[in-house]
This record gives structure tokens, sequence and C-alpha cells, in this order.
């Protein structure tokens, strides 16, 4: 399997990993998860709670980025070897991601969000050009 495929199975698990966290934090601050109505549960949550919702609903659009990216890598013939860096900076600050948003660090979080971008846009230039 090459890489960029490695980190796109990784990255398909991380918006359930990080719904998982909620529900943890869901049960721990409200006493119960509400499968009805989880929206409007995530806003009763508190600061923390409330970003952990958030990172996880930023994962799945992060998600779909990395999807169509890695469809344009494969499709264009790229060689798996030439995106092996972007595709691993795009999972690291991917992981990243989450933890500095739970942890309310706003401008490294978004710092870290224009790396990944970039990484993308690399690996579209990458399949544009080669």
């Amino acid at each position: 399997m090459s890489m960029i495929l490695l980190c796109l199975a990784l990255l398909l698990v991380l918006p359930y990993l990080l719904a998982a966290a909620g529900s943890l934090m869901k049960r721990r601050q409200l006493g119960v998860v509400n499968n009805h109505d989880p929206r409007q549960q995530a806003l009763q949550l508190n600061q923390t709670g409330r970003r952990l919702y958030a990172a996880q609903q930023n994962a799945w659009e992060a998600l779909s980025l990395f999807t169509a990216v890695t469809a344009i890598s494969y499709f264009s013939g790229l060689k798996p070897e030439m995106v092996h860096i972007p595709a691993l900076v795009f999972l690291a600050t991917r992981i990243a991601h989450p933890l500095l948003y739970v942890f309310g660090l706003a401008t490294l979080r978004s710092l870290v969000t224009a790396l990944g971008w970039l990484s993308c846009i690399y690996i579209v230039c990458l399949a544009f050009i080669s």
C-alpha cells in the first residue's frame, strides 16, 4: 500500500475516534448521550466539549479534501514516492489539529491547518505538472 493510501486509511478513522471521545465527554458532562439530537446536545457541552465536537466536524471536512487529493494523485499517475512527504505532513497536521482545538490554541491551530492545506495544494500541483 502506498503511503498516501495509508494516510487516507488513518484519516478515515480519525472522525470516529473524535466522535467516541465526544461521546465520553457528553456522558461525563451531561450524564447521557442523546442519539436522537446529538447536535443539540453538543451545544450544552462546556467549552472543551464544544471544541471537541467542532474538531470532529472539521475532521470530516478535511477527510473529504484529502480523499479528493488522493484521487487526483492516483488518476494523474503520480509515482507514490512523490507524495510520501506531503501526505505524511497532512496526516500530522490532522492529528495535531484536534489537540490544538481542544486546548484552545487557535493561532497555532490555524497555522497547522494552513500547512495541511499547503501539502494538499502541493500534491495537486505535482499532479498537474507531471
